[in-house]
């Protein structure tokens, strides 16, 4: 192994190997409830190797923190009251101490920043740094358990993935780690389904009280790997989109059937998460992207790919008889939704509350949250049921609306640059789908608390980073195709 890390050109397969070995590793763990130890005995060589070769190619720095983002949420569920958001917060110092020795060593291209939009970010950044001035905080520790989701990580892993992709092939790469994620959230649902919950499985289900709103009346929702089945179908949907978009700009025949496997096991996760809300994801990207890209030839079969699946939804009985298919179906029949018309009523509540706090009600200080850090107010007996609400409740109207703009811009300079500005279809379709893929994940947000959690957050803030990326990748396409010309 030390031969590897010695050889330059050898040090990504050394890591790509341990990193594989890591992975089957971890699964099995979580299968066999010994994740602790088998995290520990597949991790140990790999961190050592990754330390080495992240000095060389940043990118495999971020993509430990990618890796970490999918499996700290179901650790929680083995290592129990461990502080596991320290590792996340290791990861992401560990990524900036890289990027910090690259540029006294190495030559980083720092034009390649997106300054405009990481402005807008740290506009952000700073009203909610400026909550600790709120008269309605409690205590510091609300403020720090909120801000670091809500804002730093934003402006951080935003920062490190413009700093740390070099190329449209390591954006490529960070796409590649993502799917094999997928797929292992996928198949852990198929076993969570067809064989049964693990003893992790079941500390959430009985002891964190996962069993009030994962095993209820119509069945059971599943959650693979992730904090709760929500969060769970919020990210298949978004995955399903982006690589269902990808398989439509892949000219070779095995990526292509690659990505829409991966796309069909999202689609598979995002129905047994029982997450009704899940669906509108790869609709309103689909929607998007057919708005975004000028090609008749892929507008068309997936016009009626989502025409038909949308009306066998709303205007059948088809696939009545399976549990997700029957819950799926209900988004359009709302006002038969006993759940959704309760979140309708809090919202109208909470409406007489936040009139006299503008600011907010402070972070971390709201539903459930509030109720931990001594808040006996009647909005912390108020469940947020929303990330838009969350952030209304946490920040007021003053914090929501600054946060919209900065997402508004972003989602507009994205369009910009996805419509107009670059030429390469390979590289238009990536930035197409991880734009589309964002903006369906935070549609779904009017309805869940699944934007900023883990692995979801991390994975917006690295498609936004990658996203920005892609007219740099395009221009250095169009400029080795004229030098190849020259060439000729």
């Amino acid at each position: 192994m030390l031969a590897l890390v010695g050889k330059q050109k050898k040090r990504p397969i050394a890591a790509a190997i341990l990193a594989i070995a890591a992975v089957f590793a971890i699964c099995y763990g979580i299968i066999t409830d010994s994740l602790a130890l088998s995290a520990v005995i597949a991790l140990a060589p790999v961190i050592g190797v990754i330390l080495v070769i992240s000095f060389e190619e940043r990118k495999y720095a971020l993509m430990v923190l990618i890796f970490l983002s999918f499996f700290i949420p179901v650790a929680s569920h083995y290592i129990y009251n461990a502080p596991l958001g320290v590792v996340m917060d290791a990861m992401i110092v560990f990524n900036l101490f890289v990027i910090l020795s690259n540029m006294l060593t190495k030559n980083i291209v720092l034009n390649n920043v997106s300054y405009d939009v990481l402005f807008m970010i740290s506009l952000w950044f700073l009203y909610c740094f400026l909550q600790l001035l709120n008269p309605k905080m409690i205590t510091t520790d609300a403020w720090m358990s909120s801000i670091r989701s809500m804002a730093i990580y934003f402006f951080l892993i935003f920062l490190i993935t413009q700093l740390a992709i070099n190329s449209f092939q390591d954006l490529k790469h960070i796409m590649v780690l993502v799917s094999i994620l997928v797929i292992i959230s996928a198949l852990k649902a198929m076993y969570q389904m067809y064989v049964g919950f693990t003893p992790g499985d079941r500390y959430f289900l009985n002891v964190l009280d996962g069993r009030r709103t994962h095993i209820i009346f119509y069945g059971t929702r599943y959650f693979s790997i992730f904090s709760d089945a929500a969060n769970f179908g919020g990210c298949m949907g978004m995955t399903l989109a982006v690589y269902l978009i990808l398989g439509f700009h892949t000219k070779r025949w095995g990526p292509k059937i690659y990505w829409w496997i991966v796309a069909g096991l999202s689609c598979y996760g995002m129905f047994v998460s029982g997450t009704r809300s899940a669906l509108v994801v790869p609709v309103a990207s689909i929607l998007l992207y057919l708005a975004l890209i000028k090609d008749w030839k892929k507008m068309i079969p997936l016009s009626l790919l989502l025409g038909t699946v949308i009306s066998l939804l709303a205007f059948t009985t088809i696939g009545e008889s399976y549990t997700s298919i029957r819950r799926a179906r209900t988004i359009f029949h709302r006002e038969e939704d006993q759940s959704y018309l309760i979140r309708k009523q809090n919202q109208e509540t909470l409406k007489t509350y936040m009139k006299e706090l503008p600011f907010g009600n402070s972070l971390g200080m709201s539903a459930g949250r509030g109720k931990e850090y001594g808040d006996v107010s009647p909005i912390a007996g108020i469940p947020t049921d929303s990330w838009f609400v969350q952030l209304w409740v946490e920040t007021g109207v003053v914090g929501i609306s600054i946060y919209f703009l900065v997402l508004f811009y972003m989602f507009v300079k994205g369009g910009i640059i996805v419509f107009f500005r670059l030429k390469d279809p390979e590289i238009k379709g990536y930035a197409a789908a991880l734009l589309s893929g964002i903006a369906g994940l935070f549609v779904m947000s009017s309805n869940n608390e699944v934007f900023s959690q883990l692995p979801n957050g991390v994975l917006v803030y690295v498609f936004f980073g990658m996203l920005f990326l892609c007219p740099h990748f395009d221009k250095e396409t169009e400029a080795g195709k004229l030098d190849d010309g020259q060439q000729k």
